[in-house]
């Protein structure tokens, strides 16, 4: 009889621990879901009829936001072409104060940012492109928003001729020469040049240009280790420098980049530095 109590007891015992247990005052289960600073801000990116653009930050909390940015620069965007190449980027020939400041948005409060995409985009030919804009502030520094963008151009594009003029090796490999050839004047000129005057395998990754358009960087894959014999490099690099400076008026500085790194070691020369008009490749006869 004394054993059947104590079990008795022992059950009751154990359930009174079980039922203390499983108090749901200390779940980690929340009926509403975390929000992250920063993600209650939404951004949009929309193009207006003119050309133009707008971006917009939006408070969507019932608390004041405060957004931190590192410099005096508030929005970035840049434009890409149909190969996801970089053919503008909006900070690249400016400059801006770099002094650490806040904004604060109150609820419900947004902010819009216009893009003046009709004159920063004067030097970019028409055509169809993407539009990629994001704002400066470190907590929205991920929020990217892209749209598909038409860019009439400002007249060039029409104006252009579909004939332009590059260079090549002559039959001795002695010099480079001109020669003329078809190009599709709303298509990314960089990579047409390129494809059209390389006859090695060596690949154009991507291209930028900077210092007001002043300098382009041509950022090229290991193919480069095909460029064999000093005159061979002598005809790939008059090739390629001449072709750029002559459809490329504003260009004064040519780069030479191998999968995003400098120097470039070719088989007789490390180019380190930028090649400039007054190196001539051309027969000087």
């Amino acid at each position: 009889m004394k054993r059947i109590i104590w079990g008795v007891c022992s059950i009751f015992i154990i359930l009174i621990l079980a039922s203390c247990g499983t108090d749901n005052s200390d779940s980690i289960t929340s009926s509403e879901p975390q929000q992250q600073e920063g993600k209650n801000i939404t951004t949009e990116l929309e193009v207006k009829e003119d050309g133009n653009a707008s971006f917009t930050m939006k408070n969507e909390t019932a608390k004041e936001m405060t957004l931190t940015y590192p410099s005096g620069q508030e929005i970035e965007y840049q434009l890409l072409n149909n190969e996801d190449s970089i053919v503008f980027t909006y900070s690249a020939d400016k400059v801006f104060v770099l002094m650490i400041s806040e904004k604060v948005l109150k609820p419900n409060e947004e902010i819009v940012i216009p893009l003046d995409l009709k004159t920063e985009l004067t030097e970019v030919p028409a055509g169809s492109y993407t539009l990629v804009a994001w704002s400066t502030a470190e907590e929205l520094s991920d929020q990217k928003q892209e749209v598909s963008y038409d860019w009439a151009g400002n007249g060039i594009a029409e104006e252009s001729n579909e004939t332009i003029t590059v260079y090549r090796g002559d039959a001795n490999a002695e010099y480079v020469e001109p020669y003329d050839v078809t190009i599709d004047p709303t298509s990314d000129l960089v990579h047409q040049i390129f494809d059209e005057i390389m006859v090695l395998e060596v690949g154009l990754i991507d291209y930028r240009l900077e210092n007001n358009n002043t300098k382009l960087f041509l950022n090229m894959d290991s193919g480069l280790e095909n460029v064999q014999g000093s005159a061979g490099e002598n005809i790939f690099i008059g090739t390629i420098v001449h072709s750029y400076f002559e459809n490329f008026p504003d260009v004064e500085e040519i780069y030479f980049e191998e999968e995003g790194k400098s120097p470039v070691e070719l088989a007789h020369i490390v180019v380190s530095e930028p090649f400039t008009r007054d190196q001539d490749y051309t027969n000087k006869k």
